[in-house]
């Protein structure tokens, strides 16, 4: 048997019946396309969706953040559509794919476009065309909002699958814009900082 390509971003792979808190095992099943299929989350998907999350961020080399935070703001997210889409791939009522999704706007656009803030496909379910769907379902659900536009933040260089997931994107019609930067608001202003350090 040919190893599976990591065509699909995900989290990292686990042992099989391993769960996350709040995750439900996933099917013991050959991955067909007629085995799932795409929806909007609701309410009883949120746990699933905060574990799935948290799967992602620790496979891109973080800490995943307190559950219960998480599972709040997913929650708060499917209450405020004007916020945002969660989108999320199912099979036998698991959680196999999701894709977390905020409307921004933005002067220079102008108007509203569209960013993913996350994307993960269970391992067992990658390249079976789980990720390219849920983005299929993206275009679709910005189509409707008539947001002509939809950007995403590649993952850090040290970040091992940080080819594959760029391959990804750009087969599914992506272009590179650039680097992006961070920052976390300090507690107090840099400036004042600075001055005490004698900067």
């Amino acid at each position: 048997m040919k190893p599976r390509k990591p065509s699909e971003p995900g989290a990292a792979p686990a042992s099989e019946g391993d769960a996350a808190p709040g995750e439900r095992p996933s099917p013991r099943i050959r991955p067909t396309r007629a085995d799932w299929h795409v929806r909007p989350a609701a309410h009883e998907d949120v746990e699933q969706v905060a574990a799935a999350v948290a799967k992602l961020l620790v496979e891109l080399g973080g800490k995943a953040p307190d559950l219960q935070a998480m599972r709040e703001t997913t929650q708060a997210l499917l209450e405020e559509p004007e916020a945002g889409v969660v989108l999320i791939a199912t099979a036998e009522g698991v959680v196999v794919g999701m894709l977390g999704v905020s409307w921004q706007t933005a002067i220079h656009i102008p108007g509203r476009y569209a960013l993913i803030q996350d994307l993960w496909v269970h391992p067992a379910w990658r390249s079976n065309t789980v990720g390219a769907t849920l983005l299929e379902a993206l275009f679709e659900r910005a189509r409707e909002e008539r947001i002509e536009r939809i950007e995403v933040g590649l993952p850090k260089d040290s970040f091992a699958g940080l080819h594959a997931t760029e391959a990804f994107y750009r087969r599914n019609g992506f272009i590179p814009l650039g680097p992006r930067m961070r920052l976390v608001v300090p507690r107090r202003p840099v400036l004042a900082r600075r001055k005490q350090q004698g900067e």
